[in-house]
């Protein structure tokens, strides 16, 4: 019987494959991943599965970061506190010391006043004169007034919200309709109106004279009041505001008084009027 042939051994010195076909299968388990995927792959960087341990410390990162701002603010937040009360209570003090000159200011002038009358009083020409001072005084707004008028009431609407509050433009409008309906004399609050009040907003609150008014905000205008209310319940100021109570809730209402009050205005500030050197000598024209 005749033998087989022995296998020839394989050029590597290992025995040689049964069968050509598969030399494709053995490559591709013996290298599953293509030289550029390989390559790729090294540059993106380190191993996924290190990633979440990078993630864990960059959060603990974050959070040292957060927890020392806190502790530097926690630190600092007493000395800013006093800092910010000490100057409420710079505030408080300059404001009293404002309102205590303004007082004596006022006793001052009434008493300079009563004596300017006394002393004209002792001839016609100066109690003309008198009068005359006293009509200026009153239409400069440096002397208190009384008299019948309009009393309107302004104040913001019950809940918060945009246009719910009432502004400066809208006691400006109101107070412009006033005097064109015949007020001779008008204040806001405790504040008395003059050619060089200034009616602003400061945020959410209403400066008038540079001094700040809460609502409600009471506006008392001494005039003829039939004339007057009539005057200003056709003004288009009172017409907007009584748009902005049904649209927003605001609270717009005036009425007839028969006495009013309002108050003297702050001292006026002459920017350019001075005396001059022959009235300080005594001789004139």
């Amino acid at each position: 019987m005749t033998g087989s042939s022995p296998r020839k051994p394989a050029a590597g010195g290992g025995p040689g494959r049964t069968d050509e076909s598969m030399s494709l299968l053995v490559d591709i388990a013996r290298q599953a991943l293509d030289p550029g995927y390989a390559d790729a792959a090294a540059r993106r960087g380190p191993d996924p599965e290190r990633r979440p341990l990078l993630a864990v410390a960059g959060v603990l990162a974050a959070t040292l970061v957060i927890v020392v701002a806190g502790v530097q603010a926690h630190r600092h937040a007493p000395q800013l506190v006093r800092s910010r009360q000490a100057l409420v209570d710079q505030v408080g003090e300059r404001t009293d010391g404002v309102a205590s000159l303004q007082r004596r200011l006022d006793a001052l002038r009434s008493r300079t006043a009563a004596l300017r009358d006394r002393a004209l009083a002792s001839s016609r020409a100066g109690s003309t004169l008198a009068a005359r001072l006293a009509t200026e005084e009153l239409l400069a707004g440096t002397v208190a007034a009384v008299g019948p008028g309009l009393r309107v009431v302004l104040d913001d609407a019950p809940s918060a919200g945009p246009g719910n509050r009432v502004l400066d433009r809208d006691l400006q409008a109101v107070v412009n309709a006033l005097w064109s309906a015949g007020a001779e004399a008008v204040a806001v609050g405790d504040q008395r109106l003059t050619t060089e009040t200034a009616i602003r907003q400061a945020g959410s609150a209403v400066l008038v004279n540079f001094q700040a008014v809460s609502p409600p905000y009471v506006v008392r205008a001494i005039g003829d009041p039939v004339p007057m209310e009539t005057s200003f319940a056709a003004s288009r100021a009172a017409g907007r505001m009584r748009t902005l109570a049904q649209l927003y809730g605001l609270r717009f209402r005036y009425t007839r008084e028969a006495s009013l009050a309002v108050p003297p205005a702050p001292g006026l500030t002459l920017r350019y009027a001075a005396v001059a050197p022959a009235a300080e000598k005594g001789s004139g024209p």
